[in-house]
């Protein structure tokens, strides 16, 4: 059974490492394309576009990239592996979007200044075929979002595609009407689009990085599982963090009666397993204690045990 499992993981990995691949040559060429094809229209918004989709190669190669380091085995040196590469790729790629965006930001408004009217029918071929082509690399990618850098990436495609639309609606307009205006302001919009995606991921990096606890996991309910066991008199010095967007880990002192060894193996057996089925927390280092930490000891640094509710005490 383990042997099927592993093998099914293996399998996942690949897929989605071919996936990328492809996503990350298709976006590129795009990108490349789209922006040659932006400045000889005389388009911003194809601009700003093909600097999106440059993004979305990015978010792609990190991606990649992280898919790999992840697979690395812990060493000396590394005792929790590689999982932290993951979060390191979405950071990278966050802040390399909001930079992209500042620069589109000065281009919309230097271009609002000084119209030009650029060529609508390049806008609407150019644009509709990246609009096609984002949302194919996106849909395969779905099914791996659990993963915050390939989430990034996801989300990154998803919103580049219908930003691609907006720009064939944009071109529509100006073939209908020459009302120029509507390539920056369109451009702006693209970038208020890129912030808002872009924040978000660099916000939960770094809530990782921090050792936040994850998104879903409620302190209290972990507090309150252990400590309704029979056996356990009190839970403290409980710290809950990530490895990785799906890789959660817990350490605690839980303190229990003068317990045989046999009993207190079998008693942390089944407090893994619920931690694992209930909380997702698969990784868990817990250290059995018959009396509670001196006041001076190190787990008071711990602030979360000594201000919770007195529903936990």
């Amino acid at each position: 059974m383990v042997k099927k499992v592993l093998g099914s993981l293996s399998q996942s990995r690949h897929s989605v490492d071919r996936r990328l691949k492809i996503g990350i040559i298709l976006n590129l060429v795009f990108a490349l394309a789209e922006f040659i094809a932006g400045l000889a229209a005389g388009s911003l918004a194809l601009v700003g576009d093909a600097w999106h989709n440059f993004g979305d190669v990015i978010a792609l190669a990190l991606s990649w990239v992280a898919l790999r380091q992840a697979e690395r085995p812990a060493t000396g040196r590394k005792t929790f592996g590689y999982h932290r590469a993951s979060i390191l790729a979405a950071l990278g790629n966050g802040l390399a979007l909001i930079g992209i965006t500042l620069w589109l930001f000065y281009e919309a408004i230097q271009r609002l200044r000084q119209p030009e009217l650029p060529e609508g029918a390049v806008m609407m071929a150019v644009a509709g075929a990246g609009f096609l082509m984002n949302l194919a690399v996106a849909v395969s990618l779905k099914r791996s979002t659990r993963d915050i850098s390939i989430r990034s990436a996801y989300l990154h495609l998803m919103s580049d595609a219908f930003v691609s639309l907006g720009v064939v609606a944009a071109g529509g307009v100006i073939l209908l009407t020459g009302w120029s205006l509507i390539d920056p302001l369109l451009s702006l919009v693209i970038g208020v689009l890129i912030l808002v995606g872009s924040w978000d991921i660099v916000m939960e990096a770094l809530h990782v990085l921090m050792e936040g606890v994850p998104r879903g996991v409620d302190v209290d309910r972990v507090l309150d599982a252990m400590r309704g066991l029979p056996e356990v008199k009190d839970t403290h010095d409980l710290h809950v963090w990530s490895l990785s967007s799906h890789v959660y880990a817990l350490s605690c002192h839980i303190q229990v009666a003068d317990l045989p060894v046999s009993e207190g193996t079998q008693l942390l057996d089944r407090i893994s397993r619920m931690l694992k089925e209930r909380f997702g927390i698969a990784h868990t280092t817990i250290q059995l204690e018959a009396e509670a930490c001196p006041p001076q000891d190190v787990c008071t640094l711990n602030t979360r045990a000594e201000t919770a509710s007195p529903r936990h005490r």
